[in-house]
């Protein structure tokens, strides 16, 4: 009787215990943060997103969002335009939709291709590689734009804030 007991409950407790929710996959956690990203991007008015960029903040690995904002205000930059693009869409012109492509984990990245469709451009497109990482707190947050495998967002502005002022 005690078995028959035992296997009940045991049978209870599996039947009736609480199902965790599946996790997001590491891709999707990146790519809704990406999402959030170029949603506010688009938003700005006369997609002059400089001066919201603090807006952003909370989307965006500190180093990178530090390098950006202090060459962007720098002293040389208001001499001679060294960002002379708009970094998060690769172009001369700001974008007016985006498409993902399939992420891929590539170590503690996801990398998420991004095609940017350019404003006035008639079927004018971009592409770049959005690169994401978690951060201290373990939540995805965008690390680097890779435009090709020579050119990435990161070591552009790491050189341009080791040249003498």
């Amino acid at each position: 009787m005690k078995r028959i007991v035992v296997c009940t409950l045991l049978v209870s407790a599996v039947l009736f215990a609480p199902t965790p929710l599946p996790a997001q996959s590491p891709s999707t956690s990146a790519t809704a943060v990406l999402k959030k990203f170029y949603d506010w991007y688009l938003r700005q008015p006369n997609h002059e997103f400089t001066a919201h960029f603090a807006q952003a903040k909370p989307l965006f690995d500190p180093t990178l969002y530090t390098m950006f904002l202090t060459v962007l205000h720098s002293e040389a930059n208001h001499r001679e335009a060294i960002i002379d693009f708009d970094p998060f869409v690769n172009a001369q012109w700001d974008a007016q939709s985006y498409a993902f492509g399939a992420p891929t984990m590539k170590g503690a990245s996801v990398n998420v291709p991004v095609t940017l469709n350019l404003s006035g451009k008639p079927n004018a497109r971009t592409h770049l590689t959005a690169v994401l990482r978690k951060n201290a707190a373990g939540k995805y947050v965008i690390y680097n734009f890779v435009y090709d495998p020579k050119f990435n967002l990161r070591d552009f502005l790491s050189k341009e804030l080791k040249k003498p002022a």
